[in-house]
């Protein structure tokens, strides 16, 4: 008789061993989370004395860091002259940060005995482009000197500006002003020598034609003014006029037009030599063109501890009298925003720091910081875009 033999189920002898490393593991990796405290970024809101925020932009000259070329220069500076004028920023500013690089963005031009000639430097080169579109077409030849016109190979095939305010066309005042520059239409006759050498210069400076794009000068009724000085004149009254009776609120800095351009070597500069007056009100910093930034590395905790995240901007409404007149507005608030990366701007600071004496960093000078939203991590977006989207931000904050 055959006898039935029982075999038990016999289970692996690795399960147990396999069983105690899986909860191993996981205490470790519940202790290390209990270990890891995230910080809680400050943030705070930003408040204005005014309903209403004009604009200055500060952008490096590392904005070019990628460009090896004229035309992708251009098309870069393009960018930002479009979304200047867009906002209506009133001034931007080029921050000289000493850095050629390695390819220059200009090509060699050869004059005609085939000596290379002088080329401009990266901020001359930014800054003159930005000025290029913002000048009417009928005046750059003689805004802009013969050498400079080889810079804007590239630039005059792009469309122009359609947002300036001289490029509009109002159907209350049918194109009545227009953009002219002061010319001299000939040589004063020499004057007798009893006259005094300051009547001769005063004669000699002065003008009352202006060029206005038309196939003559226009001839200023009861006014002169300075040679080669740019203005905007009534054709009808034959005047000239505040940019303001013109244009309204559309008109930078200094009464410029379109936007005020300056260009700065120091960081310090930037806030020593506003355009505006009454200097800023406010400054912000947006964390841009810096493609290997991380937030977590120790040599950042200072930019996210001392730099809190600007969440809103609160803006003083319209105050009325006991008798129901509506009061004076307040001076209208300068909010300066300055691009790029944290380091260029320290390394910026420390070449002016006998400036500004008792200051620890250049974290002192801003109200805060501006955290772009979407996707892209914090700073790893080009600069020209960066002002684009933080501009947007800012006007529906």
């Amino acid at each position: 008789m055959a006898v039935k033999k029982s075999f038990k189920e016999e289970k692996p002898v690795f399960s147990k061993a396999v069983s105690v490393t899986q909860t191993k593991q996981k205490k470790k990796q519940n202790h290390a989370a209990k270990k890891e405290v995230v910080l809680k970024k400050p943030t705070k809101s930003l408040k204005v004395s005014s309903k209403n925020l004009n604009y200055s932009i500060c952008i490096p000259t590392s904005i070019t860091d990628d460009c090896k070329n004229l035309e992708q220069t251009t098309n870069v500076i393009y960018h930002i002259a479009k979304t200047a004028t867009i906002f209506n920023v009133g001034e931007v500013i080029i921050l000289d940060l000493g850095k050629e690089t390695p390819i220059e963005v200009t090509e060699d031009i050869k004059g005609t005995k085939g000596e290379t000639k002088k080329r401009l430097s990266r901020p001359m080169l930014i800054a003159t482009l930005l000025q290029y579109f913002v000048t009417p077409p009928y005046l750059v030849n003689t805004v802009f000197k013969k050498d400079y016109h080889k810079y804007f190979k590239y630039a005059c095939k792009l469309p122009r500006l359609s947002v300036l305010p001289f490029m509009r066309y109002y159907e209350e005042d049918k194109g009545r002003f227009r953009e002219g520059l002061a010319v001299r239409m000939s040589k004063p006759e020499a004057t007798n020598s009893n006259q005094s050498n300051s009547k001769k210069a005063k004669e000699f400076k002065q003008t009352k034609y202006i060029n206005i794009g038309k196939s003559e000068c226009l001839e200023l009724k009861s006014q002169l003014v300075p040679v080669n000085v740019r203005v905007t004149v009534d054709t009808v009254e034959k005047r000239v006029v505040a940019p303001q009776e013109a244009y309204g609120d559309y008109v930078g800095a200094q009464s410029s037009f379109g936007y005020h351009v300056r260009v700065c070597k120091k960081f310090g500069s930037v806030f020593t030599e506003s355009a505006f007056p009454e200097g800023y009100s406010q400054a912000i910093w947006c964390n841009s063109g810096d493609y290997y930034y991380n937030e977590k590395l120790k040599k950042n905790d200072s930019i996210e501890n001392e730099l809190p995240r600007i969440q809103s901007i609160v803006k003083s409404e319209k105050k009325t009298s006991e008798n129901g007149d509506e009061t004076p507005a307040a001076q209208m608030s300068n909010l300066l925003v300055l691009y790029g990366k944290w380091k260029h701007i320290l390394e910026s600071f420390e070449a002016s720091k006998e400036m500004f004496e008792g200051c620890s960093g250049p974290h002192e000078f801003f109200d805060g910081q501006l955290e772009l939203p979407g996707a892209a991590p914090r700073g790893m977006i080009p600069i020209s875009d960066c002002c684009t989207i933080s501009l947007t931000l800012l006007s529906t904050m």
